[in-house]
């Protein structure tokens, strides 16, 4: 992910997901994003929920665009 895509990440995951600050949510993807070992304590199991279906559901949009579908 890039920087623009995290920020669009932070921002829909803050409009549709939960009450979670934003800066936390933004470290927390950067962190996770650069490859650090980054603790899954409570408070960051609803962003990394979304941070997975986040990626599937590019991984959906870019197959079907490989594909024609799109």
């Amino acid at each position: 992910m890039d920087k623009l895509e995290q920020a669009a990440f932070v921002d829909a995951f803050g409009t549709h997901v939960s009450g979670i600050d934003d800066k936390i949510v933004a470290d927390f993807v950067a962190r996770y994003e650069s490859g650090e070992d980054v603790d899954y304590s409570w408070e960051y199991t609803p962003i990394m929920d979304a941070l997975g279906m986040w990626h599937s559901a590019i991984r959906y949009q870019l197959e079907r665009a490989r594909d024609g579908k799109i």
